[in-house]
Order: structure tokens, then sequence, then C-alpha cells
């Protein structure tokens, strides 16, 4: 399981195996999202198994599938309530961990947090997202408070 950290209380990665929900768990992660909709590739573990393998690990399980790039209004606000009420550190899924890093900075960015800290917290992990903002901003759906 290749981890991205993103801050104390947030991180990402692709797939995972059944043995990585627990490991989540004893590491203090209390919350998963899966970030990718189901059949999305071959042998791709789906919604429903996942499920059954967060509950088993003791973690709260959330289901916000979207399409790479393409994040409504919805998508977003549902993944920021979740943080919002995440009790304690969440992880996030897709294929690569990229898009459900997206749908972070996106719902952090409608709660208040800057472009500048945004894009920090994309930098130390590699990830630009700078782009996403952009695009959000400029199509996929008209935020209620840019910053």
């Amino acid at each position: 399981m290749n981890i991205r950290t993103i801050n104390h209380h947030f991180s990402v990665s692709g797939p995972l195996t059944k043995a990585d929900f627990h490991t989540l768990a004893e590491a203090g992660v209390t919350t998963l999202i899966n970030g990718r909709p189901d059949f999305e590739e071959p042998n791709q573990v789906p919604d429903a198994i996942l499920r059954v393998w967060a509950r088993e690990a003791g973690l709260e399980y959330y289901f916000v599938p979207v399409v790479s790039g393409h994040y409504s209004a919805q998508d977003v606000a549902k993944f920021g309530r979740i943080l919002l009420g995440a009790k304690g550190r969440v992880h996030a899924i897709c294929r690569t961990g990229t898009r459900v890093l997206h749908l972070w900075a996106l719902a952090r960015w409608e709660q208040g947090l800057s472009q500048h800290e945004l894009k920090q917290a994309g930098d130390q992990v590699g990830v630009d997202l700078d782009g996403v903002l952009v695009t959000y901003q400029n199509g996929y759906s008209q935020p209620q408070n840019l910053h």
C-alpha cells in the first residue's frame, strides 16, 4: 500500500487489500472514503466488499464515486461533510489516490483553505492542485465560496 500523507488528518492511496484495512485502523484511521466507481477496471474489488472489509476493521466507510476530472458540487460537498464529521484520521482511495486528493482539495477550498495552502499540500506529495481548482471554478460546477 503506497500511502501519501497529506496532513495529520488525511491520507490517500490506490486500491487496498483486506489486510490494509486493518493496518489503517491500527495506524489511527477511523474513516475510509472510496472515490472509485465500481467496474472501473477488471478485477477491481467492488464497493459492497470494501464496505464489509471496512466494517470488519472498525472503520466508517463512505462511497463517493467520481470520474477523474468530473467533480460536481454535490460530490465536493459530500466529501467535505465526511471530512468535517470524521472523528479521527481519514483515508481515501481511488485508482491512484489523485482523484480523492482532488476531491479533498476542492472540499477544503470550499471550506475556506486558501489556494496557496492547497498548493503546498499537493506539492508535498507531488501533485499540482492548481489545475483542478481552476478547472472546477471555470466549468465543472460553480462553487459557492471561491478563494
